[in-house]
């Protein structure tokens, strides 16, 4: 854990140092893009640090899921508008879709909060390495909902373009969620592989 503390406090230094340089900017030449800008690095800042906490809570005390009747196409609506505004506003010039498939149940009982924070997770990594396009879906598989989140870059083994602020708590959150659902003997599980025509596939079982 002291590796994960010594990256995590590298890495909100440094962005904790380009926010206080936009807002000192900000100060001098006010603009609704700067500050729109300051915003979602903020933003930015409270997700890696509650990624952190959850992550920091589930190897002291264990991870528990709240789980709930919820909307699997709801959250992925969601987590899809969040995501194009922050890579719109940062100028990426990579876009979120949801792909539809047919299998997708009207609910299914799971921890919304904790969930949302593993496809956050993750979404943010398929970012990183994607060249246009993350695509996100969700269907229902032998009694597992199977969430996947799949990127348009070079695929599993590729040089990292954001190597010096990654943490790599990401897939670290996303698998002690997974595991932290659980129902009748069987637990939830992540997988990694690459994806059919190139790229990598991010998926999220849960049972």
């Amino acid at each position: 854990m002291s590796d994960a503390l010594a990256l995590i406090a590298h890495d909100l230094k440094n962005a904790l140092g380009g926010l206080e340089d936009e807002l000192s900017r900000l100060i001098d030449d006010p603009s609704p893009v700067m500050a729109q800008r300051a915003h979602l690095h903020c933003s930015e800042l409270r997700r890696q640090f509650i990624q952190f906490l959850t992550l920091y809570g589930a190897r002291t005390e264990g991870l528990t899921a709240h789980c709930e009747d919820e909307s699997p196409q709801a959250l992925l609506e969601a987590l899809q508008r969040v995501w194009n505004a922050k890579l719109k506003v940062d100028a990426q010039p990579v876009s979120i879709r949801i792909a539809t498939t047919p299998s997708v149940p009207a609910f299914w009982y799971f921890d919304h909060r904790l969930v949302r924070l593993a496809l956050d997770a993750a979404i943010h990594n398929a970012v990183r390495f994607a060249r246009s396009q993350v695509t996100l879906d969700v269907r229902e598989d032998e009694g597992w909902l199977i969430w996947r989140v799949l990127d348009d870059g070079e695929g599993l083994g590729s040089e990292d373009p954001a190597q010096d602020n990654a943490t790599g708590l990401g897939t670290a959150l996303s698998e002690a969620v997974a595991t932290a659902h659980r129902s009748q003997g069987r637990s939830g599980h992540i997988g990694l592989k690459p994806a059919e025509g190139g790229g990598t596939e991010f998926t999220m079982a849960l049972p």
